[in-house]
């Protein structure tokens, strides 16, 4: 039986959050790079200095040279590509393809096709690797995370959840699972080896991303236009932060949290140990997803018009390594 956090404690930790964003603007330079229709996720190369998009509109996944600022290859998958899941100890990219419920794994160098599943009526919401145990664990976006074999795909075990998981994140160990649940304006804590949800944690309204900053999870409220900063290790929301219109597509360097405010034209930068804004970045478009890179600068996606933009502020945020 999982234990359910009083929501007491959230709201007057949360109050402190809701003040207008007065943060600075953050200065910066940006390169745009025309790739196919609708980019939508993004993954680490295989090589050193390649970014992989996937372009949901034309069913395609686009390699970034970044050292050259151009698209390098186009790879044409199935309908549908949406999120793209770097599996390192395989050297391969699994990308999930909402469009036919179909699970594609891309390796090789060019990069290529290594082999297509279906999954039936398994959605693909979102998904991520257990560290270190060879697991690909999916949101079905319905009510359920469905676990598969990294190496075959086969399927090994399903966990009842509740209303719409979203996405989920695994601690350093993977011996817990954090997962978004849409419709229960919640986080669920799951015990990875048991199998079982140990923890349902309110957060802000309809949750979507979620990434974990050292002891932190970071949860985007899509709905309530704010970041949640959960303790794991008391299993409580220690502070909400407001931010601007329809926070969605989270990534994290050091102890900066990056956040794309979809129907803002900005990008928030958060200090997560602080639990404070740093500052704002001006984007000139609706963003959608984003990726820290390990220069400190930023792949933000344009999914309207096609690009992905190149952003390197010039003053970065403290970082801790």
């Amino acid at each position: 039986m999982f234990k359910i956090i009083s929501p007491v404690l959230i709201l007057l930790l949360g109050a402190a959050g809701c003040a207008q964003d007065k943060s600075p603007i953050l200065p910066v330079d940006i390169h745009t790079i025309s790739v196919d229709k609708r980019p939508q996720g993004f993954a680490r190369g295989l090589d050193a200095g390649n970014l992989l998009v996937s372009c949901f509109g034309s069913r395609t996944v686009c390699e970034i040279n970044l050292e050259d600022r151009c698209v390098s290859q186009r790879l044409e998958v199935r309908k549908g590509p949406n999120r793209l899941i770097r599996d390192i100890n395989r050297r391969g990219i699994l990308c999930l393809h909402t469009g036919e419920n179909v699970l594609v794994v891309l390796g090789g160098k060019p990069v290529r096709v290594r082999r297509s599943m279906g999954t039936g009526r398994i959605t693909l919401a979102g998904g991520a690797l257990r560290p270190n145990q060879g697991e690909l664990w999916i949101c079905d976006g319905v009510s359920s995370l469905y676990i598969l074999l990294a190496g075959n795909l086969r399927l090994k075990d399903k966990i009842q959840l509740g209303r719409y998981p979203q996405q989920l994140a695994f601690n350093r160990g993977g011996s817990r699972a954090y997962v978004t649940l849409k419709g229960e304006n919640a986080v669920a804590v799951v015990n990875t080896a048991k199998k079982e949800e140990i923890a349902r944690i309110p957060v802000g309204i309809y949750p979507r991303d979620i990434v974990l900053v050292g002891n932190t999870a970071c949860i985007s409220n899509y709905g309530s236009h704010d970041i949640s900063l959960v303790d794991t290790a008391k299993l409580e929301e220690r502070a909400r932060i407001r931010v601007r219109r329809k926070p969605n597509s989270l990534s994290a360097r050091g102890n900066t949290l990056w956040v794309s405010c979809e129907d803002s034209y900005r990008v928030v930068a958060i200090d997560v140990a602080k639990a404070k804004i740093i500052g704002t970045i001006k984007t000139g478009f609706y963003p959608g997803a984003i990726k820290a890179l390990s220069d400190g600068s930023l792949a933000v996606a344009n999914p309207r018009k096609n690009k992905v933009a190149l952003i390197q502020p010039r003053k970065l945020p403290a970082e801790r390594k």
